[in-house]
């Protein structure tokens, strides 16, 4: 009998969430503490492991054949690698080339296989191909669109070939349905990844390693960009930005800092004091579209707390490209 798909895909890994435990129920039964930011109670349960950071079928998809598969297969490659990178990280060994390939992988899809990514992508895509659509019809000479319709059995007068234009342009008059196949997503989603990971590799690691266990917090979008200076409201935020920090919760007390694209970029481990996992904290809770997990649910009342802001949704910042 075939083997059923899987339909839960962690778009977390959950082996990378076990980082990010303090339950010692066992490393398959691990629970960690879940910040839900959108429930109204705001409540911070504790949960296994295995039950969060998913979606039915996120990464489910038709072959050109109409055959039904998933990334799953992949991807547990390539975590299976990318666990055995971070147990040489916790030893603060040093990485080879390979290492920083294989890892670097593992962080760009880190990035851009989560919902919020997808979410992302989606919403920009839509608006590209309604803006494109409009101003296709804008740009159309109105005999075009007459002589269109004419070969169709409908005549149109100046007039209201000027009106159909309008609607067709016109925000507030109508509203056009772009749909954005899964596949198509699917695609971009393992295209983008492939672009992204050399421009991590090349860039110098910096792990921060605090000497407190379970000092750091991750969330449904672990992977922040974040600018080193004020960006203006109509400037883009890219990989390439300068002086763009690329910052990723590695375990509960090791921070990777991805700073610039270097020519022989190095590994560095140093330690990570009070004032620095706050600050990569905050930013972690302040870039979560939804969840945020944490080995200490007081670290989580606390922040909440002090500034409630942190609660808001991610603001809407496309971050995919250069």
């Amino acid at each position: 009998m075939k083997q059923a798909l899987p339909k839960e895909h962690h778009y977390i890994p959950q082996f990378y969430l076990n980082k990010f435990s303090n339950d010692s129920i066992g490393v398959n039964r691990k629970r960690i503490y879940v910040l839900d930011k959108l429930s109204k109670q705001k409540n911070i349960k504790l949960l296994p492991i295995k039950t969060v950071a998913f979606q039915k079928n996120l990464y489910t998809y038709k072959t050109r054949f109409g055959k039904k598969e998933t990334l799953e297969d992949m991807f547990s490659i390539i975590e299976g690698v990318a666990a055995e990178i971070i147990r040489k990280i916790e030893k603060q060994k040093e990485l080879n080339t390979q290492d920083r390939s294989n890892f670097s992988l593992f962080l760009s899809l880190l990035w851009i296989r989560v919902p919020y990514a997808k979410d992302e992508f989606e919403k920009s895509t839509k608006e590209l191909y309604e803006a494109l659509a409009r101003k296709s019809v804008a740009i159309t000479p109105n005999k075009y669109l007459k002589d269109f319709f004419k070969k169709r059995g409908k005549t149109f007068t100046d007039k209201e070939i000027e009106d159909l234009k309008d609607f067709a342009i016109n925000k507030e008059r109508s509203r056009l349905n772009v749909i954005v196949p899964q596949e198509y997503w699917i695609k971009m989603m393992l295209s983008l990844s492939i672009d992204i990971s050399p421009a991590l590799e090349i860039t110098d690691w910096e792990f921060r390693i605090a000497e407190k266990p379970f000092a750091f917090i991750t969330s449904d979008n672990p992977f922040l960009l974040v600018p080193g200076r004020k960006m203006h409201p109509f400037e883009g935020l890219g990989l390439l930005t300068p002086d763009a920090k690329k910052i990723v919760p590695i375990t509960s007390n090791i921070c990777l800092i991805m700073h610039e694209p270097k020519k022989e970029p190095i590994t560095v481990y140093r330690s990570a004091d009070k004032a620095f996992y706050n600050k990569i904290n905050h930013w972690v809770m302040k870039h979560s579209a939804r969840f945020v997990y944490s080995s200490d649910k007081g670290k989580v009342e606390k922040m909440i707390k002090l500034e409630p802001e942190l609660l808001k949704p991610k603001p809407r910042i496309l971050t995919i490209s250069g």
